[in-house]
């Protein structure tokens, strides 16, 4: 490829269009060491390469630093959304009946390596004007962070993360985190989770579990995702609880000791009072049931005994529980229950537990 800097300066919009697509490439989840390489040699093949990267470089950086405007409603686009001005085209040559004696050469002929340069020029404003757009797509949904755990049976795991939150994530569960520019976005697929949030209100901080997504600024909240429920509880702060946002419908908003259990089937929900010590006890060693739902107790044990723990009748679901258990000894609190409830506590034939009626 030519120096656009000769007076084959005509290819400097090919130059100018193959280092972008270097730049955007390189931005790619998909970036190999045998991609650097290419890119490398390409850079080092020619000057003008590194110049032109670089100037696609600078251009891209200026876009990321600058605010993005406010969306317009569609009614007030037209009014209120600046447009880019036209592109500045050059004054044409004056005709030779005009004034230039004929074969007398214009402007921008006289200066070398530039006679091609205004349209040149002129096309690489309409790339920028036209990628502008794209730029900022790219930009507010390019994390700057990326985090995929998952814990075994057993594993507590404790994660720091760069804007300050940390999160507590309970043995056998899976967690994906992603920081864009103006959101944090975590995604709990199955497990549980307690959330510290450092407040940015700038950037919302949102959990996905299963269909409900949750939505802070800055607090701190323990999150449950089961086959059966997604349970939420606020230990401090305010969040907002979408039980369906797939398909809309109204948003929770809760305060501090308040919690929603969200019927993952059904996408019905129910709000609950919650005591301060019972949000993420876990993370000590210890679940508190504050007149808990038998029903939930029975799926919060389950997890820790590794075996199902059923109920016989749809009515006990409903019987509140108050105590404490010991998650490294799920059994001995299910073995305790007769003596807080009319219940009977026995053993099934898959080695999980049946609480019946007494």
């Amino acid at each position: 490829m030519t120096d656009p800097s000769s007076s084959a300066s005509p290819d400097a919009l090919a130059l100018h269009e193959a280092a972008a697509e270097w730049l955007v490439r390189r931005q790619d989840a998909t970036w190999s060491a045998a991609d650097q390489r290419e890119l490398d040699a390409w850079l080092a093949a020619h000057p003008a390469h590194r110049q032109a990267f670089a100037r696609v470089s600078r251009t891209w950086q200026d876009l990321a630093r600058t605010p993005r405007p406010a969306l317009a409603s569609d009614g007030q686009a037209a009014a209120a959304t600046p447009r880019p001005a036209p592109a500045a085209r050059p004054a044409p040559a004056p005709r030779r009946d005009e004034g230039r004696a004929p074969g007398r050469p214009g402007f921008w002929q006289t200066l070398p390596g530039l006679a091609a340069f205004p349209k040149a020029l002129a096309a690489v404003c309409a790339v920028l004007v036209i990628g502008g757009g794209y730029g900022w797509y790219r930009w507010d949904n390019t994390p700057g962070y990326v985090l995929d755990v998952s814990t075994a049976a057993g594993e507590i795991r404790q994660l720091d993360l760069p804007d300050g939150s940390r999160i507590a994530l309970n043995f056998g569960s899976t967690l994906q985190v992603r920081y864009y520019p103006r959101r944090r976005e975590v995604v709990l697929n199955q497990g549980e989770g307690f959330f510290d949030v450092a407040r940015d209100t700038g950037r919302p901080f949102t959990v996905d579990a299963r269909q409900s997504r949750i939505t802070v600024v800055g607090t701190a909240f323990n999150v449950r995702a089961t086959p059966q429920a997604v349970i939420v509880k606020v230990l401090h702060g305010r969040v907002r609880v979408q039980p369906d946002r797939d398909h809309g419908g109204q948003a929770l908003s809760l305060g501090a000791e308040q919690g929603v259990s969200v019927d993952a089937r059904a996408a019905t929900y129910q709000t609950v009072a919650v005591a301060a010590d019972s949000v993420g006890g876990w993370r000590n060693g210890r679940l508190v049931f504050r007149r808990t739902p038998l029903g939930e107790v029975a799926q919060e044990v389950a997890q820790y005994l590794g075996k199902p723990v059923a109920l016989a009748s749809p009515d006990l679901k409903t019987l509140p529980v108050s105590g404490f258990a010991a998650t490294n000894a799920p059994a001995a609190f299910l073995e305790a229950l007769p003596d807080l409830l009319p219940v009977r506590v026995t053993r099934a034939a898959d080695g999980g537990y049946l609480i019946l009626a007494r």
